[in-house]
């Protein structure tokens, strides 16, 4: 029986998929593909989710269930192959009845190598950047007509939906989540890392354990791109990610000098990033993107490192690539009143927010206001001086309480000891504002023409952003 997790799941003939968890962000998407590639899909989850309308316009057929329920698979008579989020695992009661009825269960990681399988495919992964990335490179290979199939993270602007299987002489770009080491059995022909830092210790414990996940990410690939710098944006090459590059002998990118992709002259402004990129020696820029950061252009090098390797000219890529302008809920501008900027963006580990704080400020804002919202316990736990450090390099911050993800509260943990730790790391005037409704009402103290207020986070900090500006506009 087909009921051991990643049991390679053949999809060269129409198939009845049935999903659990269909609601989240990673399922939800591959529905849309497998419904796209000609599957019968259906779906459960504990509640309806955001994912509805996209699920229901592909022909995908979703429902609500109990969570003790949601491997019942008497209401969907036919069904082959049943896939589920890391959300939820199946008991082995619930493996047992499936392979009673010959119906195959594998993970998220597990059919999306199947999809993988069906396409030369690019997996992009890395502790942070991986989602800008994959969106970038989605982005420009539409652009020169190359008719890409893709699955990223969040809704590339410019393209207008997360997931799209496309025609059969397409590349399938798809975002690889290292979060818990299923990246390493998606089995893509090229892979693409943006970064290896410490991030998800809940699962990892070390960075070295981190590092032997993505030295077995490349290991598997025909094709390696390795971004080489340091995350802190310093110019210098970071020595783990280097000695991973030079094993495998990647394609490296970065503005360190040993990058074979060379970044310099990078200029931010306040919705764009500019810069110079050099191949072998010679320039091929200058880039331009939609979205501002440093961080950003190392994301866009690295896409065009990417791009060349799939056989797309550089003049092309670079072009193809100026159409660029982000995703949603990275560095999203949700509007402008009173001359304050609101802007919500994902970030949640260290190097996200410093990468994002850095960027803001460098961006020409007169000062950047940013309200954080912890997400987990156990990273709040884990990585509280480094988030308070990164924190420190705004201007005026708020901390409000940990977002529990489902995760139970950690006795001793909270948000205010980031406060304390970002007063003690940097120049930024910290307040706490333990509820989200402390956050609105502190912004809108505050703010004054000229700034740029940042909403950041992975839980519902994002409802802030909307609050500020109605605020904002009265």
């Amino acid at each position: 029986m087909a009921d051991v997790e990643r049991t390679p799941i053949q999809l060269d003939r129409p198939r009845s998929v049935h999903l659990v968890g269909v609601g989240g962000a990673g399922i939800s998407a591959i529905a849309v593909i497998l419904a796209e590639m000609g599957h019968r899909v259906s779906g459960v989850d504990v509640n309806e989710t955001s994912a509805w309308p996209s699920l229901l316009a592909a022909g995908v057929d979703p429902g609500v269930s109990a969570r003790d329920d949601l491997f019942d698979l008497t209401a969907h008579p036919g069904v082959e192959v049943v896939a589920h989020s890391t959300a939820f695992p199946p008991s082995p009661e619930a493996r047992a009845a499936a392979a009673a009825v010959d119906v195959a269960v594998t993970d998220r990681a597990g059919i999306l190598s199947s999809i993988c399988a069906a396409r030369p495919s690019v997996a992009v992964s890395g502790t942070h950047g991986k989602t800008s990335t994959t969106a970038m490179l989605a982005t420009l290979l539409d652009g020169v007509g190359a008719d890409p199939s893709y699955l990223v993270g969040a809704v590339p602007v410019g393209l207008g939906r997360a997931a799209h299987w496309g025609g059969a002489s397409g590349t399938f770009v798809a975002e690889a989540d290292e979060s818990d080491g299923s990246f390493v059995a998606l089995g893509a022909a090229t892979a693409v890392v943006t970064n290896v830092e410490e991030d998800h210790l809940d699962h990892w414990v070390t960075i070295d354990a981190i590092e032997a996940a993505f030295d077995t990410f490349l290991a598997q690939a025909e094709t390696r791109i390795v971004c080489i710098d340091r995350p802190g944006g310093d110019g210098t090459a970071d020595p783990r990610v280097l000695g991973l590059a030079r094993r495998h002998h990647a394609v490296t990118v970065g503005e360190a000098p040993e990058s074979r992709y060379r970044i310099h002259d990078v200029t931010v402004s306040r919705l764009t990033t500019t810069f110079g990129l050099e191949v072998d020696g010679r320039e091929v820029g200058p880039v331009e993107i939609g979205t501002p950061g440093r961080h950003h252009a190392r994301n866009a090098a690295t896409t065009v490192a990417t791009a060349v390797t799939l056989g797309v000219d550089p003049s092309d890529a670079v072009a193809a690539l100026a159409t660029y302008r982000g995703v949603s809920r990275r560095f999203e501008v949700v509007g402008e009143a009173g001359g304050v900027t609101v802007v919500d963006d994902y970030a949640h580990n260290p190097g996200k927010v410093g990468a994002l704080v850095a960027s803001a400020k460098e961006a020409g804002w007169g000062r950047v206001l940013v309200i954080f919202q912890p997400h987990r316990y156990t990273r709040t736990r884990d990585q509280g001086d480094d988030l308070g450090r990164a924190l420190g390099l705004a201007d005026l911050v708020a901390v409000t309480e940990v977002y529990g993800a489902g995760e139970d509260a950690i006795p001793g943990v909270s948000g205010q000891g980031l406060v304390d730790v970002a007063r003690r790391a940097g120049t930024a005037e910290v307040s706490w504002t333990p509820t989200l409704d402390d956050a609105v009402a502190w912004a809108l103290a505050e703010a004054r023409p000229d700034d740029l207020v940042l909403t950041v986070g992975a839980g519902d900090v994002h409802t802030v952003a909307r609050r500020v500006l109605a605020g904002l506009s009265r």
